[in-house]
């Protein structure tokens, strides 16, 4: 980078000098953020709104307020809403994140500042938890892995192929895949926080039944999950591993950069040599952007192992300490029977520390005075099992990389169809087909379960399958449907048609 550039702060200090942030210091700052979004939306192509209305907009978002104290430059100090709303304006413009702009005598217009526009977007995206947002997450590395991996028909990348793309094309292939894994890894530090807030609130539960509820229901159907799931189940670890293996090939190739470097020398006006430079940069940030996220992937993990066992600790100190309170009830009680015993009720209200809560006694005879029957109910073991000694994050995540060993996915199913089905067209069928080990049993539940998946051959492409059972032919007769035996197991027979 050109080493003449000054520094960010330089470069933000007409902005810090002239008090633009300082609205988002104050009390009141929610409401000059719904005001700026307000005129924002409400402006003009050319950015601009009408005096008038502006003041309007500004009344409207302070009712929308009513709970939040004005100072008295803001206009805490007038009863008149529109002579709050005159003073609130006035401090966007103080702020400089309104303009004046004054056209004739009878039009009177406010411009918004370009770099008021900034500002909301860094704020839209500090509030951004949105499903729809995150949900995003899977389709973004996958677009991203799809151009990072593209091949020509001779199977050789061609992302940074400086002899297909030119200087100015070079620079914005760059820029858009920065700024793509930016977004990406932006989301994750979003699934973090989630988990985070999670586990606050998690801290703060109430009773047991919360706490479990949390843990099992609102966790595990959290927003958090989406993005996790899109890591875990899509198979977009190894392509991202591989994606990064393309951006360190065009790292320690002299071509590409040069091309590169060429685009940035005309674009920002660079010498040869930092143009160079900056090309490097480039290549490592984007290189070393795709490394953090299964490094970010991983934090993740030890953040929901956090999750659980802080469920687990708190789970057993609410029913440890909701147990022991029967137990002291009736301690008490059996002391007081045998310090009383043979004395009547009207010798008890006389006993200090024995006040009758029941002004009378009822006696009860005949019938009414059996003891009823109750029906015995078998008792439930709610108990969360108890980690072992050495349990730590790394031993969370080991346990959760082993539970996934049995886990149904697209990717083992994929590669089954593959080992037994090498072509498009083939067929297969149980009768003939014999699985004999746990694992294989299970990659075959996974064709079951699924109907394509990503090829295990490191090809960017997918395998799509069918299964054709045999139940449809005896529809009336289920008795007569064949079963063939498989690991130790009998299940109806199929035929399984590879058709991609």
């Amino acid at each position: 980078m050109n080493g003449d550039l000054p520094s960010l702060g330089s470069r933000l200090s007409r902005l810090l000098n002239g008090g633009f942030f300082r609205p988002l210091s104050r009390p009141t700052a929610a409401v000059y953020v719904d005001c700026a979004e307000r005129l924002v939306d409400a402006a003009d192509e050319s950015g601009q709104v009408p005096h008038d209305e502006a003041r309007l907009l500004i009344r409207d978002v302070l009712v929308q307020h009513p709970d939040i104290q004005l100072d008295e430059d803001e206009g805490g100090q007038f009863r008149d809403l529109q002579q709050r709303a005159a003073q609130f304006f006035n401090k966007l413009l103080e702020a400089h994140w309104l303009e004046p702009r004054l056209v004739s005598l009878d039009e009177n217009f406010v411009l918004i500042a370009p770099p008021l526009h900034a500002l909301l977007e860094m704020l839209r995206k500090l509030a951004e938890n949105r499903l729809e947002e995150l949900r995003d997450f899977a389709g973004a590395l996958r677009s991203l892995c799809k151009d990072l991996l593209a091949v020509d028909s001779d199977g050789k990348s061609i992302c940074f192929d400086p002899n297909r793309l030119g200087p100015a094309e070079m620079r914005q292939t760059v820029k858009d895949l920065l700024e793509r894994v930016e977004r990406a890894g932006n989301q994750m530090h979003a699934v973090e926080s989630l988990i985070l807030q999670h586990e606050t609130a998690q801290r703060a539960s109430g009773s047991a039944r919360e706490t479990l509820d949390r843990f099992l229901v609102e966790f595990h159907a959290g927003q958090h999950m989406v993005c996790y799931d899109a890591l875990q189940e899509a198979g977009l670890l190894p392509r991202l591993a591989a994606a990064r293996n393309v951006v360190q090939e065009a790292l320690n190739d002299p071509f590409t950069k040069q091309r590169l470097a060429e685009g940035l020398a005309v674009h920002s006006k660079l010498d040869s040599v930092d143009a160079y430079g900056e090309a490097e940069r480039q290549f490592a940030k984007l290189e070393r952007l795709l490394g953090a996220i299964p490094k970010k992937q991983r934090l993740i993990d030890g953040r929901m192992a956090d999750f659980s066992r802080l469920s687990d600790a708190r789970y057993r100190y609410q029913t440890e300490m909701r147990g022991r309170k029967p137990e002291q009830v009736k301690a008490y009680l059996d002391a007081a029977a045998a310090l009383h015993a043979g004395k009547s009720f009207a010798d008890l209200a006389a006993e200090p520390g024995m006040p009758l809560l029941s002004p009378t006694v009822e006696i009860l005879w005949g019938r009414d005075a059996l003891s009823r029957p109750r029906s015995q109910r078998l008792p439930v073991d709610l108990s969360v099992a108890t980690p072992p000694d050495d349990s730590g994050p790394g031993a969370a995540q080991d346990e959760i990389r082993r539970r996934n060993l049995n886990v149904l996915t697209p990717q083992r199913a994929a590669k089954f169809v593959e080992r037994h089905l090498p072509a498009k067209g083939t067929r297969i069928s149980t009768e003939t087909l014999r699985v004999h080990v746990e694992d294989d049993l299970l990659d075959l539940l996974a064709v079951l379960a699924f109907d394509r998946g990503p090829s295990a051959n490191g090809a960017p492409r997918t395998v799509r399958w069918r299964v054709h059972p045999v139940r449809a032919d005896f529809d009336t007769e289920p008795a007569r449907i064949p079963r063939d035996a498989e690991a130790g197991r009998l299940m109806e027979r199929f035929t399984l048609e590879r058709t991609h």
